[in-house]
């Protein structure tokens, strides 16, 4: 009962934190599998955290995303939001729509932004006059 008590507490605190938990309950002997809408509810939050600006100070701090989708360029923080929400996901053994993706070029800090590198475009910096 207490724990009932406690699970409770810590999902308004959370709530009112403005995070978002999808709680795994399962018997003895049941599989884990989350319900379609707690899957999908996962991507989506991962993906609005993708579909926001990645700031940055320098090239260290930028990475490529491995999900959810295509990579894209993400800063450490929002890389270690998605990492928990990638795990539920995939213990919650929902299902991932396979989706052709190219290589994308090499994620740097530009102007304080992760972004890609632009593909053959030579950036102002690197142009030599000869």
């Amino acid at each position: 009962m207490a724990r009932t008590s406690l699970s409770r507490f810590v999902g308004r605190a959370l709530a009112l934190a403005g995070l978002s938990v999808v709680t795994l309950v399962a018997a003895p002997g049941c599989e884990k599998k989350l319900e379609q809408k707690d899957c999908d509810k996962l991507r989506g939050e991962a993906f609005d955290l993708l579909n926001k600006a990645q700031p940055c100070a320098n090239d260290t701090e930028c990475h490529q995303s491995a999900w959810p989708g295509c990579e894209k360029p993400t800063n450490q923080k929002t890389l270690d939001a998605i990492v928990p929400m990638q795990k539920s996901f995939t213990e919650g053994k929902c299902t991932e729509t396979k989706v052709e993706c190219r290589k994308p070029p090499q994620s740097y800090c530009k102007q304080g932004l992760c972004v890609h590198k632009e593909v053959g475009i030579t950036p102002t910096d690197e142009i030599q006059i000869q």
